[in-house]
């Protein structure tokens, strides 16, 4: 078992090591899905027959580098990075497997004498925790039992129906088939040309004659050639409408079955006929479009200036009003890092910088010198190159750009956020988008200085006045509030009922702090000697709380601090528990408080006498 354990494991780091170099990351679906479920294979090996309790599959790249760079020098590039990923992991998987191991336990339970686990447990250790099947069904195996592998793939498939239909997709899409060859060159010229209705797809069938009316719905038209772009690359299908003399067509989307092209919308006006000459006009969203995508291969380069030449495209999003870039990076990229790389972009535009593209073989254009292409992308013997300037920027890109720079107008990142390990994404907006956004900006900046009369350029300096006034008001009720809590304990612990020689210390108090409350327990513990507390709050912003207090004494005699919160945290519609001698719950509803000390109270009362 060990060597078999050693064998796999340097499999399986090799593969791992080779597949993140060149810019696979693990994830839940795809090829990212296949590393993570290798990752973890290897990481139980090491678990189950080595003992490692800890990450330490990323110890071993920097032997593997050093054995296989000299005749794979790319696993040189940054192996430190590839190291991070696996380390992340690995290390997230293992708190994975110490949840599951729980979950696991109870369906071997649930499996009883028939010694079957349910598709429904192998299912939920899948989906909740991130558990593959073959891990579950090989810890059944350990204990003699079997997995109900047909209900499992049961549940998959239903989980993936309703998946896809909870997405987005066009009843025109479905077509079992192949499209005629639409020439999309148009597209590259303007947003406008003249076409031929060549059909139209409808219910899984390509209809070539007749007549295609409004009562027909919605459809994938096609055409002889087009100046809509298909969806592709990153970049939304176009918008727009195919007009003929005898009636209009309106496209929502525009998306690509093989070599033909869909545009998918429904007749609004009149009729088309099939072999009809039509004019498609793309809608004017499309030069909103190009000025992002032109700033999304603006935005790689001054990544990659200000962040490193460790940066590579993950994926992207090119639509009219934003535009998203995801890329490796490991940690959260800092405001003054984002307001370089604003500036850094918004220079290139400032400049108007032309914007060429030419169409290449493909073996040609990857000898080019810069030119970036991306792991994932199929190239055929011709790709389209976008040069940006001298050359600073060249990218393979088979989308619509601006003839300029200049155009774009300007560019505003409007957010940053982690999407998956040593994964960041950039949101941003041009032209219109971003004026919109800096206008917004400064209404609500002049807003909230009005409110605080204050001018803009003097609002933090004021917000941060109103924060040293709003702590030392706290400070103030919070004396308050305790001199007012010293008060009622008092009160409760001459009041308490006296059962068997214990004190029963049931009351609301009014509202104070939770280390107050705490403490006020603490105190009535004290001075009661043997007693079962049990106060209600009505906290800040309405928020219910129910704290219970047992002496340990009591504790010894079955009493659950615990136990008693969550059987009456129900009624302020909330729960809680804790340890037996100290325990709290919250809520929703403080007109429960009433009734859940009156419960609370019985329950003691009974279990004191």
């Amino acid at each position: 078992n060990v060597d078999n354990a050693f064998r796999v494991i340097a499999d399986h780091v090799r593969m791992l090591t080779f597949a993140i170099a060149d810019g696979a990351m693990p994830s839940n679906d795809g090829r990212g899905y296949v590393l993570r479920r290798v990752l973890r294979r290897a990481a139980r090996f090491g678990r189950q027959q080595l003992g490692q309790t800890e990450p330490f599959l990323h110890c071993l790249v920097p032997a593997l580098v050093e054995t296989m760079g000299g005749v794979f020098p790319e696993l040189k590039a940054n192996p430190d990075r590839v190291a991070d990923v696996i380390r992340d992991e690995e290390a997230s998987f293992g708190r994975t497997l110490d949840r599951g191991i729980a979950l696991f336990g109870e369906a071997a339970r649930h499996a009883g004498a028939s010694k079957r686990i349910s598709g429904e447990d192998a299912f939920k250790l899948y989906d909740t925790f991130g558990f593959p099947f073959d891990l579950t069904a090989q810890m059944a195996e350990e204990r003699g039992l079997v997995v109900d592998e047909a209900g499992f793939n049961a549940m998959m498939t239903e989980a993936k129906r309703k998946a896809r239909e909870s997405a987005k997709k066009h009843v025109a899409i479905a077509f079992d088939g192949e499209l005629p060859a639409t020439d999309e060159r148009p597209k590259y010229a303007g947003r406008e040309t003249a076409a031929s209705m060549a059909g139209w797809v409808r219910a899984n069938t390509l209809v070539c004659e007749g007549q295609l009316t409004a009562a027909d719905g919605e459809v994938g038209l096609v055409l002889d050639r087009t100046s809509f772009y298909a969806e592709q690359g990153g970049q939304t299908g176009d918008t727009g409408t195919v007009t003929a003399p005898t009636g209009t067509f309106e496209v929502d989307d525009t998306t690509r079955l093989g070599e033909g092209v869909l545009h998918i919308g429904r007749v609004t006006d009149g009729h088309l006929d099939v072999g009809q000459a039509v004019v498609a006009v793309v809608s004017e969203e499309r030069d909103h479009t190009r000025r992002n995508h032109t700033a999304t291969h603006l935005l790689h380069w001054a990544l990659r200036g200000v962040l490193g030449e460790h940066v590579t495209q993950r994926g992207s999003l090119v639509e009219p009003d934003r535009l998203r870039f995801d890329f490796d990076h490991n940690q959260p990229v800092t405001p003054d890092e984002a307001a370089e790389i604003e500036r850094r972009v918004n220079e290139k535009i400032y400049a108007d910088l032309p914007v060429n593209t030419t169409e290449m073989p493909t073996d040609e254009a990857q000898k080019l010198p810069g030119v970036r292409a991306f792991f994932g992308d199929k190239y055929g013997d011709a790709v389209r190159v976008v040069d940006i300037g001298d050359g600073f920027s060249r990218e393979f890109c088979g989308g619509t750009h601006l003839s300029r720079t200049g155009e774009a107008g300007f560019f505003k990142i409007v957010g940053e956020e982690a999407v998956a390990k040593g994964v960041r994404r950039i949101t941003a907006v041009t032209g219109r988008g971003a004026v919109a956004f800096v206008h917004g900006l400064e209404r609500s900046v002049r807003e909230a200085a009005g409110l605080l009369k204050t001018g803009p350029d003097q609002l933090a300096g004021r917000v941060g006045q109103l924060q040293d006034e709003i702590k030392t008001l706290r400070k103030q009720l919070q004396k308050g509030a305790a001199a007012d809590l010293r008060t009622h304990r008092q009160k409760l612990l001459d009041a308490a009922e006296t059962i068997n020689g214990h004190r029963l210390i049931v009351g609301e108090v009014p509202q104070a702090p939770v280390e107050q409350l705490r403490e006020a327990a603490d105190w009535l513990r004290t001075e009661a000697g043997s007693a079962a507390i049990l106060l209600g709050m009505n906290g800040e912003g309405g928020k219910p709380m129910l704290l219970a207090a047992v002496t340990d004494d009591l504790v010894k005699k079955g009493l659950h601090a615990g136990n008693l919160v969550k059987a009456i945290a129900e009624h302020i519609d909330g729960r809680g528990g804790g340890k037996p001698n100290l325990a709290q719950a919250g809520g929703k509803d403080p007109a429960g408080i009433p009734r859940a000390l009156e419960a609370g109270a019985e329950s003691l009362r009974g279990q004191l006498t």
